[in-house]
C-alpha cells in the first residue's frame, strides 16, 4: 500500500490543542484567607541579644561576608521593638540601620522596614520617631507594596500625625476593614500604628455614636465578617458606644442592637466575662447589665409564649417588668427547659452557640424554665407552671448562684432556708414585694 507523500501528510496536520490553563482563583482566595487570618508573623528570635551583638560586631569590623538581607531585617525587628528600642547599648545598630534606609534602593530591605515601623509604632518612642523620619526621607524609593498607603496618608511616617491622619481616612470608609485592606494594610487589627489609629477613630466617632449608622459601622469594624473580634482598644470602643446613654435612654432598636452585638462579640459581663470588660468604665458596664436584665426578662417570656402556648404568663411578665422599670432588679439569669433552650439557642449567631451562650439550662424537669434574680440582698427564683416563687437570703449557703450553665428544680426545691409561695391570684405579688 502506497503511503501519501510527506508534504501531503504535513498539510493535513491538525492544530495542536493545548488543555486550558488551570484556574488558580480558588487557590489565590485560600491563600488570601490564610494571610488575612494569620498574617506573615515572623517567629520570635530565640536569642535577640546575641543577634544584636552580632550585628554590632559586624558594623565595628565592617565584615559583611555571607550576610543575607534577612539578617538586617531580623535585627531591625528586634532593635525597634518595645523591649529593645530604648537600650542605649544598641544605639549604634539603630543608627547603622537608619543610615542604610537612606542609602539603600532595595525594596527587599525598605519594605520590611516600613512593616517594622507600622507594627512597632509608638508616637512617644524616640527610636520610632527616628525610624519614621528616615523612612520619610526615603519614601520615593519604597516599593509598590506601600505606595497606595503613602498616597492616601502622606504623613504616614510622621509619628505625631500618622494615627489621626489614618483615623480620618477610616472615618470616611463605609466598610473600615475592607477599606484599609484596599489601602494595602493586610492586618487592620494589628498592633502598633493600627492600634493608635483605632483609638483616634474612637475619639472621632464618639460624639456621633447616638446615630445608628455610626454604631453599625463601629460594630462592624470591631468584628469584620469572618474574623475574630478586636481586643486591643475594645474597652474604649465599648465605653464610647455606651457613654451616650448614661443620661438618657436610647431608642429600643438601638438598645437591642447594642445588647445583641456586644454580648455576641465580648460575652456577658458576668456569665462568660471577656477580659475587655475589666477596663470598661464601671458606670457603662452597670448600664449594660441593666439593659441585659430587661432583655432577659423579655426573652424568657417570648420563648415561653413560643414553646408553651397553652399557658398564659402575662401577669408574671408584667409584675417582673414593673420591678425592672423601677430599678429593683439588679441581675437576672435564665435557665430554659430543653425545648425552650433549643428555641433560644436557634436565635443566636452560629459562631457564638458554643462560646458565649447568654442563658443556662434547667435539666431536672422538662416543663420547667427558671428566672433567677438578684434583688438587693435576696436571690429570687421564679419558675414556670407549678414551681413556687422561692426567695433566699443572698448570704445563705443554700442560695443558688446566678450564671450557672445548669440548674435542677428538684435541687432548688430541696434547699433549706428559702421562703416560697405559689402563684394563686394576685396575693403572691404583694408577698414578693414585702420580702424584697
Amino acid at each position: 500500500m502506497n503511503q501519501p507523500p510527506l508534504s501531503e501528510l504535513l498539510g493535513r496536520r491538525r492544530p495542536l490543542r493545548l488543555p486550558p490553563p488551570p484556574d488558580f482563583t480558588q487557590l489565590r482566595r485560600s491563600v488570601e484567607r490564610v494571610l488575612e487570618r494569620h498574617g506573615r508573623a515572623e517567629p520570635p528570635e530565640r536569642n535577640p541579644e546575641r543577634l544584636l551583638a552580632e550585628m554590632a560586631r559586624r558594623i565595628e569590623t565592617d565584615d559583611w561576608t555571607r550576610v543575607p538581607m534577612s539578617f538586617a531585617t531580623r535585627t531591625a525587628r528586634v532593635a525597634f521593638s518595645a523591649d529593645w528600642r530604648d537600650r542605649k547599648a544598641f544605639d549604634p545598630v539603630r543608627t547603622f540601620l537608619l543610615a542604610e534606609i537612606e542609602a539603600s534602593t532595595r525594596t527587599g530591605f525598605l519594605n520590611p522596614m516600613v512593616r517594622i515601623y507600622l507594627e512597632n509604632f509608638a508616637a512617644d518612642a524616640p527610636a520610632i520617631r527616628r525610624l519614621g523620619h528616615a523612612l520619610a526621607r526615603s519614601s520615593g524609593k519604597i516599593g509598590a507594596q506601600w505606595r497606595q498607603l503613602l498616597e492616601n496618608v502622606p504623613r504616614l511616617f510622621d509619628p505625631a500625625s500618622a494615627p489621626t491622619d489614618l483615623a480620618e481616612r477610616m472615618d470616611g470608609m463605609d466598610d473600615i476593614w475592607n477599606g484599609l485592606r484596599k489601602l494595602g494594610i493586610r492586618q487592620p487589627h494589628a498592633p502598633g500604628l493600627m492600634a493608635d489609629a483605632h483609638l483616634a477613630l474612637i475619639r472621632r466617632l464618639a460624639p456621633r455614636l447616638d446615630r445608628a449608622e455610626d454604631i453599625e459601622r463601629l460594630l462592624s469594624w470591631l468584628r469584620p465578617q469572618g474574623h475574630e473580634p478586636l481586643s486591643a482598644g475594645a474597652p474604649e470602643a465599648i465605653g464610647a458606644l455606651l457613654a451616650h446613654w448614661l443620661r438618657r435612654s436610647p431608642p429600643e432598636d438601638v438598645k437591642r442592637l447594642l445588647v445583641e452585638r456586644l454580648t455576641e462579640l465580648y460575652g456577658h459581663p458576668k456569665a462568660n466575662r471577656n477580659a475587655v470588660w475589666n477596663t470598661v468604665p464601671e458606670e457603662c458596664e452597670r448600664l449594660f447589665l441593666h439593659w441585659i436584665t430587661g432583655a432577659h426578662i423579655r426573652l424568657l417570656f417570648r420563648i415561653l409564649a413560643e414553646v408553651e402556648q397553652k399557658h398564659m404568663w402575662r401577669d408574671r411578665e408584667d409584675f417582673w417588668w414593673t420591678l425592672y422599670e423601677q430599678g429593683r432588679l439588679d441581675e437576672v439569669w435564665i435557665a430554659f427547659n430543653p425545648e425552650g433552650y433549643r428555641a433560644a439557642l436557634s436565635r443566636l449567631p452560629p459562631e457564638t452557640r458554643e462560646s458565649s451562650v447568654p442563658f443556662g439550662r434547667q435539666v431536672g424537669e422538662k416543663d420547667k424554665s427558671l428566672l433567677i434574680m438578684r434583688i438587693g440582698h435576696k436571690i429570687v427564683v421564679e419558675g414556670t407552671y407549678n414551681f413556687k416563687v422561692h426567695i433566699f437570703d443572698i448570704k445563705s449557703p443554700s442560695a443558688p448562684k446566678l450564671y450557672l450553665r445548669k440548674y435542677d428544680v428538684a435541687d432548688l426545691r430541696s434547699r433549706r432556708g428559702a421562703e416560697s409561695r405559689a402563684h394563686h391570684g394576685d396575693a403572691w405579688q404583694s408577698w414578693v414585694r414585702q420580702r424584697i
